[in-house]
């Protein structure tokens, strides 16, 4: 399960379709939420999170989200991503043991959620008292972050489905 995203009247093959799973979308999703703060964008995120056709209606103002991105990565982001596979875990609530996807037993997930906050930024796993290594199941790369930005600025708009 995931998000397919359509460009409403595509400029070329890279505004036609973006596709993420959950997992990777809601950073993703929470990038844009930032970065449009940020820049002071007014953008409705209200469904963002749901395929029901929301998204922008406009080049113009996919063009704006797109330039709000880029200037969050290169202003605050950019000393903790810079290889195209540096990712950005996003703490939404769920944690697995680095590296394997494997979830973490509930009494675990609940110390690391009482130790950080929903929508806390990591750059990096965590390491537990135990010595266990995890990471938030919400993260995404540099690259698909790349990738959106890509998609925005040739979809002529999009509907997220």
């Amino acid at each position: 399960m995931g998000v397919d995203i359509s460009g409403r009247n595509p400029i070329n093959e890279s505004g036609d379709y973006f596709g993420s799973n959950w997992w990777g979308w809601r950073p993703i999703n929470a990038i844009s939420q930032m970065a449009a703060y940020n820049s002071k964008l007014k953008i409705n995120f209200d469904n963002w999170g749901s395929n029901d056709g929301k998204g922008l209606r406009t080049q113009k103002q996919c063009d704006k989200l797109a330039d709000a991105i880029e200037i969050l990565i290169s202003d605050g982001m950019n000393k903790y991503l810079t290889d195209d596979d540096d990712r950005i875990y996003i703490c939404l609530g769920s944690w697995c043991e680095a590296g394997t996807g494997k979830f973490i037993d509930k009494e675990k997930e609940q110390i690391l959620n009482q130790q950080f906050e929903y929508g806390t930024i990591h750059y990096s796993t965590v390491v537990m008292e135990d010595g266990l290594r995890v990471e938030s199941s919400h993260s995404t790369s540099l690259n698909r972050i790349k990738d959106f930005v890509t998609f925005l600025r040739n979809c002529g708009g999009f509907q997220i489905w």
